[in-house]
């Protein structure tokens, strides 16, 4: 049983499609996607695998019971206790408080509704490190579910993300996993540092991306071509690159600055409009917003036209697939040294910045890549990078492997 947010439905999750194949190859695998929300069409999945949306029944009415239970409910007082604790109690982390660990009885009393009409389920693989993990840690300890494992990435890692720095239930569930598998050393570190989690059941197999032949090209002589790729919410501190991109056109006035944002998100006009008042009247600068892009086009816009370097910015970052998908065509990366980004960005195949560089900062950190001697080197070894520690193929087959081993013991 693979749980996930939505997927094979829409939106987001979309780098499962990049793993869902490989489990195709197990024909012993019965794999059963299980969806928290299901709205529209699913994506297309491979043949013999099973959609179940046991999930998405009866959600309101669930859910009221739940939170009564919930009130009365051990995990939620030990969660208030928590919280006391941590000088963090107030009606708005309560309140999620609450909602969290109704949400996982919910969840809990679905999974043992499914296990009562189609048998126990040898593994739940959580592709989120969240509530429908916790969910199956109960279904677990009610003889239902054989072993529990998770991935966890960044917004379900990273506590500085939530509000108030609180990161519901996790501490009370992180022994009830048979193994966690993350993404980076740096998220092993921070598992054990944070919530306790045993060094011995944390794995670290990273994610990856298709790998081929195709190779990005530098922008030619007096012109450079730069990419941003995220979501537009406030972690991502894109108005950094706004600051960062106007210094760089204003030192480098001989040069052709384009700067190409790919991706949608709540902050998306207001981040148009910050773009067009700071870099209005910058003559060698130029500028577009894409908006959403599906995730299986991305990879065009590194091979479409000449991409100097892919800019990040954020707070806070697991391992982002988009700087993996920009290196393996041959495209440096700048980013702030923050989370896990060091284990995919370094100084040898782009620039590793501080963890909150500035625009003079970023500015350096782009002409040195994009302009410096060193440029073709490092074109070079991102690409090398990506070969050697995130091929799709290895990766996902290595994870697979894992699971499945895990379940016929």
């Amino acid at each position: 049983m693979i749980l996930t947010n939505a997927y094979p439905y829409l939106p987001g999750e979309q780098f499962i499609d990049d793993e869902i194949g490989f489990w195709a190859e197990h024909a012993e695998a019965h794999v059963t996607l299980m969806p928290a929300v299901a709205h529209g069409v699913p994506r297309d999945i491979p043949a013999g695998m099973a959609i179940d949306t046991t999930f998405t029944s009866g959600r309101l009415l669930g859910r009221l019971v739940a939170v009564l239970a919930a009130l009365f409910d051990r995990m939620f007082r030990n969660e208030l206790a928590h919280l006391w604790r941590t000088r963090k109690l107030g009606w708005r982390t309560g309140l999620r408080a609450l909602l969290h660990s109704s949400k996982v009885l919910q969840q809990a009393g679905q999974l043992m509704r499914y296990t009562e009409k189609n048998g126990d389920i040898d593994v739940a693989y959580c592709y989120w490190n969240d509530t429908q993990s916790y969910a199956a840690i109960l279904a677990k300890a009610r003889g239902r579910v054989r072993r529990v494992v998770s991935r966890v990435h960044g917004v379900d890692l990273y506590e500085p993300r939530r509000y108030r720095e609180y990161m519901p239930l996790k501490r009370q569930f992180i022994r009830g996993y048979d193994r966690i598998f993350v993404l980076s050393l740096h998220a092993a570190a921070y598992m054990q540092a944070t919530y306790g989690a045993l060094p011995e059941k944390l794995e670290l197999i990273p994610l990856g991306v298709p790998f081929d032949d195709l190779l990005s090209q530098p922008s030619p002589a007096g012109c450079v071509h730069v990419v941003s790729v995220s979501f537009c919410l406030p972690v991502k501190r894109l108005g950094r690159i706004v600051d960062g991109l106007a210094m760089f056109a204003r030192d480098n006035p001989g040069v052709a600055v384009k700067w190409t944002h790919v991706g949608g998100g709540p902050l998306l006009e207001e981040t148009r409009s910050l773009a067009q008042r700071k870099l209005d009247g910058i003559t060698n600068l130029s500028f577009e917003f894409r908006g959403y892009v599906p995730h299986e086009h991305v990879r065009r816009v590194f091979l479409e036209v000449p991409v100097d370097v892919l800019v990040n910015t954020s707070e806070s970052e697991g391992t982002p697939v988009s700087m993996m998908e920009a290196m393996s065509t041959g495209v440096p990366v700048v980013a702030p040294d923050v989370g896990g980004i060091s284990y995919v960005v370094s100084d040898r195949c782009g620039a590793l910045m501080s963890g909150s560089p500035d625009g003079r900062e970023i500015s350096k950190a782009i002409a040195r890549v994009a302009l410096g001697e060193e440029r073709d080197d490092l074109r070079a070894n991102a690409r090398q990078v990506i070969e050697k520690r995130f091929d799709a193929s290895r990766n996902y087959r290595d994870f697979v492997s894992n699971v499945l081993s895990m379940g016929a013991t």
